[in-house]
């Protein structure tokens, strides 16, 4: 079902999907449905279920596995589906591996652990290898957002952990380009690849060596960032660049249309008639004013790719 390409190699535009949920902060399964489904028809690579974008950590264990659950229906093997299973202890984290595993996941992201904050190596270490080990065949891929978790993924940790062969990916999001291109360059010499999540500096990050993108605003308009990996790929410097650019409007006009990035995102999904546009509490939606800017953007917008 997994063997996607011949090396089973994660690569292109990975989404991170937002969650649609209802006034009460359950999902709201037939938005869900929705747009799932339209990613895959546009052509996007792969999914990330349940990350930062997909409020993963926010949502209750019943909530949590029914959105797991949909999404791995909905994906029927046609594309790379991973889920974030990042929580505040190990133990905790291993409910939602077993959980996985059940429904018949082959990937899962994994964070630093929150709350308290993991400070040495070995703490790093033994999270991450006490995971690896219960998760048995399931892959696993070290995620660094130091803006939720409060704690940076050391560069020689990452390098460790692929050494002993317990990671091929990290997933990096930390918006700081010169620790994104030090990952890049010590991780290969264990075969460490990166997918980068800070859609500011994209067209960076694919010339620097990442392997794929995780943009949330490909929830919005997937067709932008297979576009800028396609050029990427092909060496279109031009293209790379005219995307970019496309990129940085988004991000200004959606993820900081509000106090928290993913309300702009959420509702601008919701005027595609996909969800509420609700994040989930204690998370900010959109006031009105902020609504009526990003209705305004998506309707004077004319450079839709």
């Amino acid at each position: 079902m997994y063997e996607i390409n011949e090396k089973n190699e994660l690569k292109g535009v990975i989404v991170p999907v937002i969650t649609t949920v209802k006034s009460d902060d359950r999902i709201d399964e037939v938005s869900f449905r929705k747009l799932i489904r339209l990613l895959i028809k546009k052509g996007i690579n792969g999914m990330f279920i349940g990350g930062s974008a997909g409020e993963g950590p926010l949502l209750t264990m019943k909530e949590w596995t029914l959105m797991n659950e949909i999404a791995f229906d909905e994906n029927r093997g046609e594309k790379y589906l991973l889920s974030g299973v990042s929580d505040t202890s190990t133990m905790r984290i291993k409910e939602k591996i077993k959980i996985l595993k059940g429904i018949g996941y082959k990937y899962f992201v994994l964070t630093p652990t929150f709350y308290i904050k993991l400070t040495s190596k070995k703490e790093f270490l033994r999270l991450f290898g006490e995971c690896k080990e219960f998760a048995d065949d399931m892959e696993m891929i070290a995620y660094n957002i130091p803006s939720c978790t409060s704690s940076i993924l050391p560069v020689d940790v990452l390098c460790d952990m692929a050494k002993r062969g317990w990671i091929r990916y990290c997933k990096e999001s930390s918006g700081d380009l010169e620790y994104l291109k030090e990952v890049i360059g010590k991780g290969d010499e264990w075969g460490l690849k990166v997918l980068m999540g800070d859609e500011a500096n994209m067209d960076k990050g694919l010339l620097a060596g990442a392997c794929g993108i995780v943009p949330v605003s490909a929830n919005y308009e997937p067709e932008t960032f297979i576009k800028i990996y396609r050029a990427a790929v092909e060496g279109n410097l031009d293209e790379l660049y005219k995307m970019q650019d496309r990129i940085i409007i988004l991000i200004e006009n959606l993820a900081k249309a509000g106090t928290c990035w993913i309300a702009g995102l959420k509702y601008a999904v919701a005027c595609l008639d996909i969800g509420l546009g609700k994040p989930v509490s204690p998370l900010q939606p959109l006031n009105k004013k902020e609504k009526e800017k990003v209705k305004d953007f998506i309707s004077k917008d004319r450079n839709l790719i």
